[in-house]
């Protein structure tokens, strides 16, 4: 099984750009819960900072995976660019 991943014969541009993927979302939606949490927190000291922060967390969030998809895409463009079209 290990000497299919360490020979030649099959790239692994694509499996690793989606695994990459896969972890990137992961790592977006951490720092959103974790983002919202301090938020949450933050009600005591200034609320008009946490309101904001609440608001926006899930804008960002959105827009993180929005930004994370298109480069994934375009990554995977270019590894397909070097295969023959049959």
């Amino acid at each position: 099984m290990l000497s299919n991943y360490l020979s030649f014969e099959k790239p692994l541009g694509e499996m690793l750009t989606r695994l990459l993927f896969y972890i990137g979302i992961l790592v977006i939606l951490f720092w959103g819960l974790r983002s919202l949490w301090h938020y949450l927190t933050w009600f005591d000291n200034d609320w008009d900072e946490a309101l904001w922060g609440l608001i926006k967390t899930p804008f960002e969030v959105i827009i993180h995976l929005l930004i994370l998809r298109v480069v994934a895409e375009f990554v995977l463009s270019v590894l397909r660019l070097d295969k023959p079209k049959v």
